[in-house]
């Protein structure tokens, strides 16, 4: 690890983002390979989806009770033999139950790993926008390895995307055990002092600010959700080979990156509304690049707009969602995955209706334009109201 800056709990972030969309892709790439329809696909990423949620609520809390390092040695164990159905995919009704297991172990993770680290690192002086920072670098870089792996793999050797991940789940479970034998639940860190509380803001309304920025949050990470589900059917359907459309849709995975590194260094949107819509612009451009004709160029920078419209409002959702000031780190992590969820849920299914219902890309451009005026309202409505409590 980088010393006094990351720890193994970031190293397991990033390896299990790596796994989640590296599954992800792989079985929508299956189910475009398939030939299923736009709307097929969004249905069966809506019903995982939900299932996302269902267990973000109910299983979010748990570690605030019993410990997270102890639930998630609990799902890394139960998903090791879980991702064995994988070598057995063969038809639809298999790839909507492996869809569902993914999102319910998933569901579960996140909540646990965030409240983790946002409960001791907080106990060990850390501020927590820096927390957040590197929490979003840890998993962010996962992702784009993920997305860009996972078409490949499955066309390739598919056999590996499964074994990866019964590897990966039950090395963790032994590190994870091991860990909680010596150290309980307390992080075994000595931080930077660069990373010490240096901008710790206690804010009057947090959970005014937590819901407006849930809500903008779904509605300009919709579109993200249904590019990430559908990419590589929309890459069939605009005549660029599947097998490369994981590197194209790898786009939208640096624009979160890059929007994640900008907003750790350049903090003036924190209890800020207005500064924060402000730097929310790369939407806008989102929005018209879809009504541009499909081209290699045309998919890359499409990718990367959406990935940034969607990590500029997750960065302000998950910093006023961590930045409690009661025991509740995971249960804010689980309201907020559950947030995540709900896009995931949605985006894809009304994405792929958007598309067919068009016949085309302009579909989800005319969906994503309404989302845009949708996001304005919100935000002008909550800077108005901020404007009159100064």
């Amino acid at each position: 690890m980088i010393k006094g800056k990351y720890h193994v709990y970031h190293l397991i972030t990033n390896n299990f983002s790596i796994l989640m969309y590296l599954l992800l892709s792989s079985v929508n790439t299956l189910a475009a390979r398939w030939g299923l329809s736009f709307f097929f696909i969004g249905l069966m990423n809506f019903t995982g989806a939900l299932s996302y949620i269902a267990t973000s609520f109910a299983l979010g809390r748990l570690g605030d009770k019993h410990g997270h390092k102890k639930v998630i040695s609990y799902a890394l164990l139960i998903f090791a033999i879980f991702s064995t159905f994988g070598f057995l995919l063969s038809n639809t009704a298999g790839l909507f139950i492996f869809v569902v297991g993914i999102n319910v172990f998933f569901g579960t993770f996140f909540p646990q790993i965030e409240g983790l680290l946002s409960k001791q690192e907080k106990s060990l002086g850390i501020d927590t926008a820096n927390t957040i920072q590197r929490f979003n670098l840890s998993w962010s870089t996962g992702n784009i390895v993920g997305i860009i792996l996972g078409p490949f793999l499955i066309s390739k050797v598919p056999y590996v995307v499964f074994a990866f991940s019964i590897f990966l789940n039950l090395i963790a479970y032994f590190i994870i055990k091991k860990d909680m034998s010596k150290h309980g639940e307390s992080v075994n860190f000595i931080p930077s002092m660069k990373i010490k509380h240096t901008s710790n803001v206690r804010i009057p309304d947090i959970k005014l600010y937590r819901r407006v920025y849930r809500l903008t949050l779904v509605f300009s990470g919709l579109t993200y959700a249904a590019f990430l589900s559908l990419f590589p059917k929309m890459a069939a359907f605009s005549g660029i080979p599947i097998s490369i459309s994981g590197f194209l849709a790898a786009g939208a995975n640096l624009g979160v990156l890059i929007s994640f590194i900008v907003l750790g260094k350049i903090r003036i949107w924190v209890g800020e509304p207005l500064k924060a819509f402000v730097l929310m612009m790369g939407f806008p451009i989102e929005v018209i690049l879809l009504f541009v004709h499909p081209s290699i160029g045309q998919f890359f920078f499409l990718a990367f707009f959406a990935g940034m419209s969607y990590a500029i409002p997750y960065t302000y959702a998950i910093f006023y969602a961590l930045n409690s000031y009661n025991n509740e780190h995971s249960k804010q992590g689980g309201f907020h995955e559950a947030t995540i969820g709900t896009l995931s849920a949605f985006g894809p299914l009304l994405g792929g209706l958007s598309i067919q219902m068009a016949q085309g890309m302009i579909g989800l451009g005319i969906m994503s334009l309404l989302l845009l005026g949708l996001v304005v309202i919100v935000q002008i409505r909550f800077i108005k109201r901020f404007v009159v409590q100064m």
